[in-house]
């Protein structure tokens, strides 16, 4: 009876200590570029971005993220992803 026990014990440990050891590179999500459709500013912001295939992503930013940059609607945007949020936002153009 113990041996089963043990087994499980065992595989779930190995598991846990797998998950462990995934660089957090592998759970970043790809970047996003398109375009401000929408921004409040304040701490957090909040952007808008519709990117090339029409889907909306919303961003909430934080002083660090904005890298710098004053956005505004219309502006072309490159947004980077970590599995904590977004890690930075980039100006890629001005507006139309």
């Amino acid at each position: 009876m113990q041996n089963p026990v043990l087994r499980i014990a065992g595989s779930l440990m190995l598991l846990v200590v797998a998950m462990g050891s995934v660089p957090s590179s592998v759970l970043a999500l790809p970047p996003v570029q398109g375009e401000v459709i929408s921004l409040t500013t304040g701490v957090p912001g909040t952007m808008v971005i519709r990117d090339d295939k029409g889907q909306l992503h919303i961003l909430n930013l934080t002083p660090q993220t904005q890298l710098g940059a004053r956005f505004k609607v219309g502006d072309k945007v490159l947004a980077f992803f970590s599995p904590y949020g977004v890690s930075a936002v980039q100006l890629q153009g001005a507006n139309r």
